[in-house]
């Protein structure tokens, strides 16, 4: 249980951060985005590192899941360009019907996906926070830019599994680590 003072930090980072108004910056000048805004119910919470979208099992609708302290350290470019990668994911139906995961008989995973899928989402980004996976970048610093997350998801596996094995040249420093973890239950950026 939290005590005072945590929940009093808590609070104040939530009433300080609203999602909702750089959501509309985004939309002002990026109207492409409207229409995907509209269609995403946005939630902080506190049990992500970053952002993520999904389809919420319960409502059937897409959620994009935020944490208020990690967006409040962004800088207003990597607020919008992490708004855009999250839009990206849906526009580019990776939570949906590529998905390939929800595929029986796949042995593609959920965290092999996502990091697939944020490297062909990413590429077409700028401002992006540091610790996202970049094609060219860390343990996938041989990988090219502007590929499909299908033509990402074999050599992101490979380089997860010698990550795994031990292998030091899939790259383990700490933010390739990162990069390679993803996050298991929404496709996050």
């Amino acid at each position: 249980m939290a005590t005072g003072i945590e929940m009093s930090v808590q609070t104040s980072i939530d009433n300080d951060f609203d999602l909702n108004m750089h959501t509309a910056r985004l939309l002002m000048s990026e109207p492409f985005f409207a229409a995907i805004s509209r269609r995403i119910n946005k939630r902080a919470s506190y049990g992500i590192p970053t952002a993520g979208v999904m389809v919420n099992k319960e409502t059937a609708q897409f959620e994009m899941l935020y944490n208020p302290m990690f967006f409040q350290s962004l800088s207003e470019l990597q607020r919008t360009a992490v708004l855009i990668h999250e839009f990206y994911h849906v526009i580019f139906k990776h939570v949906t019907d590529r998905a390939p995961w929800t595929k029986e008989g796949s042995d593609i995973t959920a965290k092999v996906w996502n990091v697939a899928a944020d490297l062909a989402i990413n590429s077409h980004i700028k401002n992006l926070p540091e610790q996202g996976c970049f094609p060219g970048k860390g343990p996938f610093k041989d990988l090219p830019s502007g590929m499909t997350a299908e033509w990402y998801v074999p050599h992101v596996k490979k380089i997860m599994e010698s990550q795994q094995n031990g292998d030091s040249s899939g790259d383990k420093s700490s933010s390739g680590q990162d990069q390679a973890e993803g996050d298991k239950s929404a496709t996050q950026g």
